[in-house]
C-alpha cells in the first residue's frame, strides 16, 4: 500500500531472477500484466491485488513450478483463465475475484489438488459449476457466488464439504425467489443473491 502508479519496469524481471516472494497489492499500478513474471522461476508467492492491471493473464504467470499463492483480486483483468493455470499444481491459494474474468470453469480446475482457497466471487464466468471441484480435497473455502454461473451445486462438491471437517466456506448464488445455483441444504454455509433476483 504505497501508491505506486504507472507501469512494472521490465528491469525487475531481469535483474531479480531470484525474487520468491512478490506482493505489489494495494497501488496503483496499470498495463497489463507483464509476460516478464514467467523469468521468475523460484516464484513462490504473487499478490498483485487492488491495483489497476487489465487485459488478460499471461500463461508465462505459470511457469514457476513452486507457485504456491496467487491473488490478482480487484484489477480489471478479463477473458478466459489460461490452460497453463491448471498446469500450476502447487497452488495453495488463488483468488482472482472481483475482477471481469469470463468463460466457463474448466473441468480441469480439479488437477490444482493442492488448493485451499479458491476466491471466483464477483466476475462473469458462466455455466456450470464443473463436478471435478470435488477433487480439490485440501479446500477450505470456496468462493463462486456473484457470477453467472447456472444449475446445481455438484454432489462431488457437496460430498466433499460434508465429509471433510476443513471444508467450511463454500459461497454460492443461491438465495432469491430464482437462485442461479440450486445447493442442497447442508451443502452451501452462505447463498448470496448474486444477479439474480
Amino acid at each position: 500500500d504505497n501508491n505506486f502508479h504507472g507501469t512494472l519496469p521490465s528491469e525487475m524481471f531481469t535483474s531479480s531472477l531470484g525474487l520468491a516472494n512478490i506482493d505489489i497489492g494495494g497501488n496503483a499500478f496499470e498495463g497489463t500484466v507483464p509476460k516478464g513474471f514467467g523469468n521468475l522461476t523460484n516464484m513462490k508467492l504473487l499478490y498483485i491485488q487492488n491495483n489497476k492491471f487489465v487485459g488478460t493473464l499471461p500463461p508465462e504467470l505459470f511457469v514457476s513450478a513452486s507457485l504456491s499463492m496467487l491473488n490478482c483480486s480487484h484489477n480489471d483483468l478479463n477473458g478466459t483463465l489460461p490452460d497453463e493455470l491448471y498446469g500450476a499444481t502447487s497452488l495453495r491459494t488463488l483468488d482472482l475475484s472481483s475482477n471481469e474474468f469470463s468463460g466457463a470453469i474448466s473441468t480441469k480446475i480439479g488437477d490444482l489438488e493442492d488448493l485451499t482457497k479458491l476466491n471466483l466471487r464477483s466476475n462473469k464466468f458462466v455455466g456450470a459449476i464443473p463436478s471435478t471441484m470435488g477433487l480439490l480435497d485440501e479446500l477450505i473455502s470456496l468462493d463462486v457466488s456473484f457470477n453467472l454461473l447456472s444449475g446445481i451445486m455438484p454432489d462431488e462438491v457437496c460430498s466433499l464439504r460434508n465429509s471433510s471437517g476443513l471444508f467450511t466456506e463454500l459461497v454460492a448464488d443461491c438465495s432469491g425467489s430464482s437462485p442461479q445455483i440450486t445447493c442442497a441444504n447442508t451443502c452451501c454455509s452462505k447463498c448470496e443473491i448474486g444477479h439474480g433476483a
